[in-house]
């Protein structure tokens, strides 16, 4: 479950790192990705299999040059010096997210869409609305959007072969609640799940996210797997999902709040 767990944050994340003006390094030790989006978690350094210092200045020496924060994942498998040379260097640990897994079929059942909403599966047209709320989530200027939309196209978003679901619940046309679902690893991950402060209270998150699981689902994929803030595993747990290990998130001071 922990190389599921792991997999799945690669796969999905690979994705902003080809989007346009975007270089992705994806070696069997490394693996970063850099946008022109100056802001976390925009540039980053997802996978690390080596504690070297050699390497870690090197890759921020990368990052420095273009006066960018960087957050770096600590992923279960990466070896346990890594985080004393992270802090050497001046990175904090500002967040750790449990990695969380459940079996789909023992997943709670959605229930009744609340009255009022509805629900659909975003596909190209509609990625301004789902894009808008990713801006307001994250604090995006408006800048920063055409580099957003180039990553939906690059997951190719809406097309049938693509490995990345996204769905929205709207109401009066607007969207209200979003979550992503990412086909990697031989398990579905979730991914980005927000909801508007006028929307709270509704159960959204949770009817959004099994409803989605149950539509991203296919023959041979039988686990999903997410990376919960911690406020959020509450939510999760009742859901069906345990906490398998911890991703431990290192940023340049005072830039990574989630």
């Amino acid at each position: 479950m922990i190389d599921a767990l792991e997999e799945n944050l690669w796969s999905m994340w690979s994705t902003f790192g080809r989007g346009d003006g975007c270089t992705l390094v994806d070696e069997p030790d490394l693996m970063r990705f850099e946008t022109p989006i100056p802001y976390i978690p925009y540039n980053s350094v997802m996978r690390c299999r080596v504690a070297a210092p050699e390497l870690v200045d090197d890759v921020l020496a990368v990052y420095a040059r273009r006066a960018v924060p960087i957050m770096w994942v600590v992923h279960p498998s990466a070896p346990d010096e890594l985080a004393d040379v992270l802090a050497s260097r001046g990175l904090e640990e500002a967040e750790i997210c449990p990695g969380m897994v459940a079996p789909l079929d023992d997943l709670a059942e959605p229930g009744p869409v609340p009255e009022g909403v509805r629900i659909a599966r975003i596909g190209p047209e509609d990625a301004d609305r789902y894009i808008d709320l990713v801006a307001w989530r994250y604090s995006l200027p408006a800048e920063a959007t055409p580099t957003f939309a180039s990553f939906l196209s690059a997951a190719k978003v809406g097309s049938p072969d693509s490995t990345m679901h996204l769905f929205e619940a709207c109401i009066d046309d607007r969207t209200v609640s979003k979550v992503a679902v990412h086909d990697g690893g031989g398990v579905l991950g979730v991914y980005g799940v927000a909801t508007r402060p006028e929307a709270r209270g509704l159960g959204l998150a949770r009817w959004l996210t099994l409803h989605a699981l149950a539509e991203a689902r296919r023959p041979g994929v039988d686990t999903a797997i997410l990376h919960s803030t911690p406020m959020a595993t509450g939510l999760y747990e009742s859901m069906g999902f345990r906490r398998v290990a911890d991703f431990r998130l290192w940023s340049t001071p005072n830039t990574l709040h989630i």
